[in-house]
């Protein structure tokens, strides 16, 4: 089992879009695949999930009041071999209990976490654990960081989001205390065909940074499948982004 955290400190770099299509095309190949939610703003659990159902959240199982069983935690998507741990607002309490230095309390969060995902890999069902993160460090952030084999950083070719991205990876070598040693790799997202893009990636590499040969191009087939709920494959497979995706699957499959 292979878990991958999406995240960059900037939003709108298109860490929601890389999440919930990674996650459906790595489940059309036959894979099983648990996407947990960590952004309290819920958009990949908006995309998967009817509104007002009842479900537990990565709230519960942070807070050690998820089900016993880690398959009665998750909830079923419309897609074959697709689960989620959605999220909800109540992570933002997790925060606040943070930032009021509830004692041991975020250490122990992280613990719930690892715990929940050393159960999910001993059972050998789940092939991949996609976490999308929220753009900013919370305590669900942290948790998901801790537990994450790699980290994909969508990054816009705008000097924001490679700052956040640079951000970020230096937020996580701070937590020295977890031991945590992620794997690092941008992702060109919102790309055209400019000189401009191109420049981008290249920069990215200067820094030091690994950088995936896939670039996402922006269009705006993105936005409107967000609004129809359903992965660009299925929306607009001839799109430039859906095949970008595509590419992009490539890459992580080769990677095991």
């Amino acid at each position: 089992m292979k878990t991958i955290a999406i995240a960059n400190f900037k939003g709108g770099t298109g860490k929601t879009a890389t999440a919930v299509n990674l996650a459906a095309l790595l489940a059309r190949e036959g894979l099983n695949v648990l996407l947990i939610d960590a952004d309290p703003q819920h958009n990949a659990t908006d995309f998967f999930l009817e509104p007002n159902e009842e479900f537990f959240t990565l709230t519960d199982v942070l807070e050690g009041d998820a089900a016993t069983l880690w398959e009665d935690s998750v909830s079923e998507t419309a897609y074959e071999n697709l689960c989620l741990l959605p999220a909800d607002m109540r992570l933002l309490r997790l925060d606040l209990a943070a930032i009021l230095n509830a004692p041991g309390q975020a250490g122990t969060m992280d613990k719930r976490l690892f715990d929940f995902l050393s159960t999910v890999r001993s059972d050998g069902e789940v092939d991949y654990v996609l976490i999308d993160c929220p753009p900013s460090f919370t305590t669900a952030s942290v948790a998901a960081l801790v537990c994450a084999d790699e980290v994909i950083l969508p990054t816009r070719v705008d000097a924001f989001s490679r700052a956040g991205a640079l951000e970020l990876i230096d937020q996580v070598k701070s937590l020295g205390r977890f031991h945590v040693a992620p794997r690092f790799r941008v992702l060109v997202t919102m790309a055209d065909r400019s000189r401009l893009s191109r420049q981008a990636a290249e920069q990215l590499k200067r820094d030091g940074l690994e950088v995936f040969e896939t670039v996402v191009h922006s269009s705006v087939c993105v936005g409107e499948a967000s609004y129809a709920r359903l992965p660009l494959y299925e929306y607009a497979p001839k799109s430039r982004a859906a095949l970008d995706y595509e590419a992009l699957l490539q890459e992580v499959l080769a990677d095991g």
